[in-house]
């Protein structure tokens, strides 16, 4: 890999943490109103879209300790906007749902959502932003496979 190619990864890895951090601000002003966070939206969203799930598939899913997870879970319980229920298949593990008062809440972020993000993207060509969120996914493939999952030290990694 040359020095450009370093370059302009650290480039990219740059720019995802920029746009990371200012997505996280203007969600948790846009959620500020309704007592919530981007990591409590983050939960909200993976449950909305994937369904009941236990707190250590979120916690994979969303690259954060379950310790975490679980103490968003309480909070959303605590604002009534999931609840817990058994797992069959796993006694310890419950299974995260949304309440009808969750659901409707997000969907109500979402349409607020889609008002901003149709905003931005007026200037943008068709396809654009796929070929972006595709050369990401590929990005965060190539890290999975090559770091050993999720090593840091420089030594653990394949070059």
């Amino acid at each position: 890999m040359s020095a450009k190619d370093v370059a302009e990864l650290r480039s990219l890895i740059r720019e995802v943490r920029r746009t990371f951090r200012l997505l996280a601000g203007i969600s948790d002003k846009m959620l500020e109103n309704r007592g919530l966070t981007a990591s409590l939206r983050a939960v909200l969203e993976f449950v909305f879209e994937e369904g009941a799930s236990p707190v250590p598939k979120i916690a994979s899913e969303k690259s954060m300790t379950r310790q975490s997870v679980q103490a968003l879970v309480d909070r959303l319980v605590a604002l009534g906007l999931v609840e817990t229920t058994a797992n069959p298949a796993h006694k310890r593990s419950v299974l995260v749902a949304l309440t009808d008062r969750g659901r409707e809440t997000f969907e109500a972020i979402l349409f607020q959502e889609a008002r901003l993000l149709s905003k931005v993207s007026e200037s943008w060509t068709e396809g654009e932003a796929g070929r972006a969120a595709g050369t990401l996914r590929e990005f965060q493939k190539a890290l999975r496979s090559k770091s050993n999952g999720g090593a840091t030290n420089d030594t653990d990694i394949e070059t």
